[in-house]
């Protein structure tokens, strides 16, 4: 009978051969380019995050094109012309893609855009695309405000007083930009969209409490679709790499070229410090840190350095020149580095304590917190 069943669904879909059941999801995209005759306009697909290949195409006739077909499953994709690209969800209803030209009153002279509207994911997505671009530039200006104020003032005085009014409005707009994340966030738990926002900037800056949460708020519609699945895959990585989860293993070349990895050091504490010879924090911290190596080496301690640099000269004569004459290894990829990328590393220095078993117990310590958390740790060794 079953067979039967699925002979007549074959038949009534035209299939022949392999059958695939797998749902289907299909995408309208019509849009308008005013004299743009002849020109061609692309859906584009991500094989990985940043690779795209094209799936379909139209060539504008009479100002107006129409994209139509189906792909496997709802999911965030690229819609791209000679005018420029941007990001667009498909989700089964139809979308809208409008090529208009403005004038750029700064530069006094037309440009165009691409518009996308017609489906709610779609709103969803581009809030929280610009939330993620309001966020990168608040921190790119605060840090060349407070370089021009550091650099510029000789005044030790001034220089404070410069440095706290920076600080004092860009926490203000940090502030802002912080609460129209979460009332997104809030606003949008049944949104498949917001996965991609979840998984890229609540995932990469935030602390794994707060991604964790972003993703239980979610509903079970979207936690049991496939971006859903994704994202709880994230989640469940991160986890490993948390306070109380075990330390994924690290396996990577020293100086020496010889392989070492973290479960190597297995019943030993371990302080896992990710840092780099051109990192200036990294650097201030290494007196406190070479103390406590010193200290407690002895008593079974072990520092494993993590370096994102990527000249193998730089990573060694800063090992050399410093003294840091613990273990160290490096992927020599700078921030490709797939161990930083495993930890989730996205700022320098970035430290776990790891105990004897392998478990994290304590992460992001500096000075003199760092310092207090090895003499609990030491007390009675």
């Amino acid at each position: 009978m079953r067979s039967k069943l699925l002979l007549i669904i074959a038949m009534l879909c035209g299939i022949s051969g392999e059958i695939n059941l797998q749902a289907q999801v299909s995408y309208q995209i019509s849009g308008t380019w005013k004299d743009g005759k002849g020109e061609k306009v692309y859906l584009k697909d991500f094989v990985k995050k940043d690779s795209l290949v094209t799936i379909d195409s139209a060539t504008v006739n009479n100002d107006r094109f129409m994209l139509k077909g189906t792909i496997t499953d709802m999911r965030r994709m690229e819609f791209a012309c000679k005018e420029g690209h941007k990001k667009l969800f498909i989700d089964g209803k139809p979308i809208i893609v409008n090529i208009v030209e403005k004038f750029d009153t700064a530069k006094k002279k037309p440009w165009k855009t691409i518009e996308i509207t017609g489906n709610k994911e779609q709103e969803i997505l581009e809030k929280a695309t610009e939330l993620t671009y309001m966020s990168a530039m608040m921190q790119l200006g605060e840090m060349m405000s407070l370089s021009k104020a550091v650099n510029n003032t000789q005044d030790s005085v001034i220089m404070k007083q410069q440095v706290d009014s920076i600080q004092h409005v860009f926490g203000i707009i940090k502030e802002a930009i912080e609460q129209n994340i979460t009332t997104l966030l809030d606003s949008t738990r049944n949104s498949y969209a917001i996965t991609y926002f979840i998984n890229e900037y609540i995932g990469r800056y935030k602390p794994f409490a707060v991604l964790k949460q972003s993703y239980d708020n979610l509903t079970d519609n979207v936690k049991n679709s496939t971006l859903g699945k994704a994202l709880k895959e994230k989640v469940d990585a991160m986890a490993k790499a948390n306070v109380g989860g075990t330390a994924p293993n690290i396996e990577l070349p020293t100086p020496q070229g010889n392989m070492l990895s973290l479960y190597s050091l297995r019943g030993h504490i371990v302080l896992l410090d990710f840092w780099a010879s051109w990192c200036g924090p990294c650097l201030r911290e290494v007196p406190n840190v070479k103390k406590i190596y010193d200290k407690y080496h002895s008593k079974g301690l072990e520092i494993l350095g993590v370096s994102l640099d990527d000249k193998q000269k730089a990573w060694v004569n800063a090992i050399q020149n410093k003294e840091l004459n613990w273990k160290h290894v490096s992927s020599l990829k700078g921030w490709d580095c797939p161990v930083a990328k495993l930890y989730n590393v996205t700022g320098i220095p970035r430290m776990y304590i790891i105990d004897e078993n392998g478990t994290i117990i304590a992460q992001d310590l500096r000075g003199e917190a760092l310092t207090k958390k090895m003499d609990e740790l030491f007390k009675d060794k």
